[in-house]
């Protein structure tokens, strides 16, 4: 079988790294691979698809739907020539016309939901109407990645879809060794009697990593032994960076960028944070949960998924720089609740976010005949 990925830019950031993980499941399964990067730049990430066994397309496609259209026989050569048999839609502006042209040329296709975003009252009926017509008209079936996110396109768009879950590898990410804190903290220079605090993730006005530097000022009050790691890049680093100077913090905010090794600053760490404004069900969580670390994550939808069943796995905690301050020094300080918490997240993510099932819950959905009943639900429980 061979499948194609509809991706925006091949980039550090949850679902390229996950289904790059995956390759060797898919490749055991019998699938070959290939991705295309759908925007102007090639992500940074293209190197690591390539060495995991895809072949990698570069093919830029408008993003509004007028320009999509017009370049509807673009994507039918790019599907035909690469011989899939599925295109996988991550890309939520190409759900409709990928589907489209997958109909038009015999290919199957299937679409991801990655984030609880919802339209506003204007674009709502719109994107309501994409929905079904790519699910009733094309035959592209419809795939969550949380409950959080499931219960958003079910209630909120109408749509039918598949729950299959994110995943991590915990080949790369697992507790620290013995000792392997203090090596860590001594190649980065940080002290060892330090509170050492990490996010990771793009940099973005829904990432909010500003209100994570806003928290540092505060606990920088009460613990001036205290460090802020922040992974990642995107479009608001320049302004997180200006943040810090302002708030005369920056010798503590540390800015590593982009990194390949994320395990290695996680084990530096004593607690991740994200204080985002919503989200699918992060991958990064997932791995720092998966790493050992506690956690302090904002009460929002996608984040509060980990405390499914009203088991807390985590600190959730109102959306304010004070409230995250507070969380994350209560967690510090309270080293019997910070092994609690961790020891039940690290059960958790293993039991649901395991790579082998869920990717094979993939491949059981790439070759899942929706035709033969009205609901996913009922025909896909092993899915859930």
């Amino acid at each position: 079988m061979r499948v194609l990925h509809f991706l925006a830019e091949l980039k550090f950031s949850g679902a390229e790294i996950m289904y790059v993980d995956a390759a060797p499941v898919f490749q055991q399964l019998g699938c070959e691979l290939a991705v295309v990067n759908t925007l102007e730049r090639l992500g940074e990430y293209a190197p690591f698809f390539e060495k995991a066994g895809y072949k990698v397309y570069h093919i830029p496609i408008s993003q509004n739907y007028f320009g999509q259209w017009r370049e509807r026989k673009k994507i039918m050569e790019l599907i035909t020539d690469s011989k899939a048999d599925v295109v996988h839609i991550h890309r939520s502006d190409l759900r409709w016309i990928v589907s489209y042209c997958a109909w038009r040329v015999g290919c199957r296709a299937v679409y991801t939901t990655h984030n609880v975003f919802r339209s506003r009252w204007f674009t709502k009926p719109l994107h309501i109407l994409q929905r079904w017509t790519a699910d009733h008209w094309f035959g592209c079936t419809f795939q969550t990645i949380s409950d959080s996110v499931e219960a958003n396109e079910r209630n909120y768009y109408h749509a039918r879809t598949a729950l299959i879950y994110n995943w991590y590898s915990n080949r790369r990410f697992f507790p620290a060794r013995d000792g392997e804190k203090s090596e860590i903290r001594k190649s980065l220079g940080l002290p060892q009697d330090a509170l050492v605090i990490v996010s990771v993730g793009g940099c973005s006005h829904i990432k909010r990593h500003h209100e994570a530097i806003k928290s540092m000022a505060e606990i920088l009050k009460k613990n001036p032994n205290s460090f802020y790691l922040h992974l990642g890049e995107g479009q608001t680093l320049d302004e997180e960076k200006q943040l810090a100077e302002s708030l005369g913090i920056s010798g503590n905010v540390k800015f590593y960028g982009n990194q390949t090794d994320v395990r290695k600053f996680l084990i530096a760490s004593d607690v991740y944070v994200m204080p985002s404004r919503f989200e699918g069900i992060p991958i990064t969580t997932i791995e720092a949960m998966g790493t050992g670390i506690p956690t302090v994550l904002y009460n929002v939808p996608g984040l509060r998924d980990f405390n499914e069943g009203g088991v807390e796995r985590s600190l959730l905690t109102e959306e304010n720089p004070e409230a995250l301050a507070s969380a994350i020094l209560r967690l510090y300080c309270d080293k019997k609740l910070s092994s609690e918490i961790s020891e039940r997240a690290k059960d958790f993510v293993d039991n649901k976010f395991g790579m082998q099932a869920n990717a094979t819950n993939i491949y059981q959905l790439y070759l899942f005949d929706k035709n033969v009943s009205n609901s996913y639900r009922g025909s896909m429980s092993h899915c859930r």
